[in-house]
């Protein structure tokens, strides 16, 4: 029963895959019937030509995994060049860096290989432990284990190395919170009462206050974003969906200004850094950031050549390996990476689109969501548009708990892909 409240944004995802699909009038022990069925199985016969061929749910899959693989070696490739100076600056060999990342790389692809080939039902099972696992896991780094690494408690340490919990907890929310959604669209749909949605509200209201207790209100963004668009693809009222959007923007603010290092970011990036004050403060890594978008032209200075790796630009290798990218391989490589996430994205929109089962299709819209977002916040916070975040770019920027967690979703997301007829199809012929 449709819900004349759901949310405009719910109305339009329905009107979209309904615009995807065609009426066909069939015979059937005598009688005519009315069957719906995606317009591109209906164009099987004749293949996928022309501009549908970008619909083809078998290319979009082959696709998203080439990007993610392609994205995650750059990544590889780009920190190995951005760290090398930062490294010999600590004492410590140039390639330390660019092996721990090639570490994590191999971790991060054995997950996602693993996660490709759990079915969704176990996923679906599992999905309220994983929260419950990301939350306490999160509140380690309150503990003495807790690492605090510019301003933000949001690492433990295992001994070699440290971890960021919130990665994982974007990943929980991406496989719970579809399922939770759904479960309180089936309620309100039989009470017709839309108080069921308030569970999972609350839930993502803890997610993003434990997130928040250590400090990262860019992570905190993310896993926002994540959870109100589970929630409105699942139908989410509209007053509901703008009562959070009025008390996100209130509560964004009060945390602004109470933090004087917050309230400066934001200050810095939206009036102008001519001051020597500002300059040496909170404008000198985006300023440096533009010197080397600036400096690589069209074609880059070529991979190693950076100027600004030489200790001009914090977190080069991080947060900041964007502006690395734009001086070292120039306008093409910035644009090259831009399309290799919007190519990502849009593979996961077409499979959602044409997906059968909702929680599969919700999961593949949170993860898209999700990568997109981030990388789109990351680039935004480079070239000047947003103040600095600490948000790191997916699959490419240094940071072993990102890159696993990214590429574990990546393997969610093959799985739920693998659940359409045609993939489904291809992929077991290949695999036997």
């Amino acid at each position: 029963m449709e819900n004349p409240q759901q949310s405009w944004f719910s109305k339009l995802w329905e009107q979209t895959k309904e615009s995807l699909s065609i009426k066909q009038i069939v015979q059937h022990d005598g009688r005519y019937h009315e069957r719906t069925k995606p317009v591109l199985d209906v164009a099987k016969r004749g293949g996928y030509q022309g501009a549908r061929m970008l619909f083809n749910p078998l290319w979009c899959y082959h696709c998203f995994v080439g990007v993610v693989m392609f994205l995650t070696f750059v990544g590889v490739i780009m920190v190995f060049s951005s760290s090398s100076i930062t490294m010999l600056s600590s004492d410590k060999s140039p390639w330390s860096q660019g092996a721990n990342q090639a570490m994590f790389c191999a971790l991060g692809l054995l997950l996602c290989a693993l996660g490709a080939h759990i079915q969704p039902r176990v996923y679906r099972g599992l999905s309220g432990i994983l929260l419950i696992i990301s939350w306490f896991v999160q509140l380690l780094t309150l503990t003495p284990i807790g690492v605090e690494i510019n301003g933000n408690r949001g690492w433990i340490n295992i001994g070699f190395t440290t971890v960021q919990p919130a990665e994982f907890m974007k990943l929980a929310v991406c496989i719970w919170m579809p399922l939770a959604v759904i479960i309180a669209k089936s309620r309100a749909a039989d009470t017709r009462n839309n108080n069921s949605y308030a569970v999972p509200i609350i839930m993502l209201g803890i997610c993003c206050a434990l997130v928040m207790l250590g400090k990262d209100m860019g992570t905190t963004m993310i896993v926002l974003i994540i959870g109100v668009i589970a929630l409105l693809l699942g139908g989410m009222p509209g007053k509901w969906f703008w009562s959070m959007v009025m008390l996100a923007v209130v509560a964004s603010t009060a945390l602004i200004i109470q933090s004087p290092n917050r309230l400066a970011r934001v200050t810095a990036a939206y009036t102008k850094c001519g001051t020597a004050t500002g300059f040496a403060d909170t404008c000198y890594q985006s300023v440096h950031a533009k010197y080397a978008l600036a400096s690589g032209g069209f074609l880059g200075v070529g991979i190693g050549n950076s100027r600004e790796k030489w200790n001009y630009l914090p977190e080069a290798h991080n947060d900041f390996i964007f502006a690395i990218i734009g001086e070292e391989l120039g306008f093409v490589g910035t644009v090259m990476i831009v399309l290799l996430f919007v190519i990502l994205g849009w593979c996961l929109l077409c499979v959602a689109l044409q997906a059968t089962d909702r929680y599969t299709a919700m999961v593949l819209m949170c993860i898209a969501v999700w990568i997109l977002g981030q990388a789109m916040v990351n680039i935004m916070v480079v070239i000047g548009l947003l103040p600095v975040m600490g948000v790191p770019l997916p699959f490419v920027s240094a940071g072993g708990s990102s890159l696993v967690m990214c590429l574990g979703a990546a393997g969610v997301a093959m799985s739920m892909m693998r659940q359409q007829a045609q993939i489904a199809t291809a992929t077991d012929r290949l695999s036997s």
